[in-house]
């Protein structure tokens, strides 16, 4: 049985290096990748290798979920590339985490079931992690804008009524903060400058922002410029206002949210604590 795990770990390992030299030709595709973002990219030629067999290919439901949130996460002509990067990253990592696993299960034997089992749960957990990496990064980014939307629209409110234009404002706010939606609102006001309308950097700023709320104001926005500028000021104000009230009400249910957590620790300590009088008092019975 032993040397049947040291088998296997070592199929898998000469398979890693035999698609470390299939890859070579992919090489060039991870160079630019942050190392923050894509630990050991070095390697990611393995699985890029493992993509171009049919048994592994980067086709699917999945597949399509990754091409859409990497067009979000990033400019929509790099989301095939990105997708398949997270594809790449996790077939990558499965295949080494399985030849570590086997190879460590077969010279260890002796805890080698759960060095196995520690092994293949590593391994789904890893897998899990690069498929929702970019859903998970979507979602805090997302988040991170709607707790800055109603500062945002308030400041733009107060430029636009002192006579500023719309993309004036746009890019005064878009320099002069940080954060996810700051980064958006500069990188709409860049396609300002590079050819296109206020109204289609505004609406791809909505799309990139993955918030309902987001696009629900800028759908607002975007029917409020069509009617010109002399509602545009008096159209950001009432935004302003009822973006504040979403925010307290919002922070008032999280509020909530967050008592209703602490609930659970406090009947526990409570418990905890009825416990321990009641040994006390049981032994102090006896003696």
């Amino acid at each position: 049985m032993r040397y049947g795990i040291i088998g296997i770990g070592s199929i898998f390992a000469i398979l890693f290096l035999i698609q470390i030299k299939k890859g070579k030709k992919y090489e060039s595709l991870v160079e630019n990748l942050d190392s923050a973002v894509f630990p050991l990219k070095e390697l990611y030629s393995v699985g890029f290798a493992w993509n171009a067999t049919k048994l592994f290919q980067f086709k699917g439901k999945k597949a399509a979920e990754l091409r859409a949130q990497a067009s979000l996460l990033y400019e929509p002509q790099y989301a095939e590339y990105y997708a398949n990067v997270a594809w790449a990253q996790a077939l990558t990592l499965i295949h080494l985490f399985l030849a570590v696993t086997f190879l460590a299960a077969g010279i260890m034997y002796d805890s080698a079931f759960l060095m196995l089992a520690a092994g293949i749960f590593l391994s789904v957990v890893i897998a899990a992690y690069c498929l929702e990496n970019m859903k998970n990064t979507l979602a805090k980014r997302t988040e991170e804008c709607e707790a800055q939307l109603a500062e945002v629209v308030s400041t733009m409110a107060i430029l636009v009524n002192s006579g500023m234009v719309l993309r004036e404002a746009w890019n005064m706010v878009a320099d002069n903060g940080t954060g996810a939606f700051h980064a958006l609102m500069r990188k709409a006001g860049e396609d300002m400058k590079n050819g296109y309308s206020d109204a289609d950097a505004i609406f791809l700023f909505g799309r990139a922002s993955n918030s309902a709320e987001i696009k629900k104001f800028t759908i607002a926005l975007l029917q409020s410029m069509e009617k010109g500028g002399a509602e545009l000021s008096g159209f950001l104000a009432q935004q302003s206002s009822e973006l504040w009230n979403a925010k307290r009400q919002r922070m008032l249910q999280a509020g909530e949210q967050g008592a209703a957590k602490l609930l659970l620790p406090i009947v526990l300590i409570f418990v905890g604590v009825i416990i321990i009088v009641m040994t006390a008092a049981f032994a102090g019975s006896l003696f």
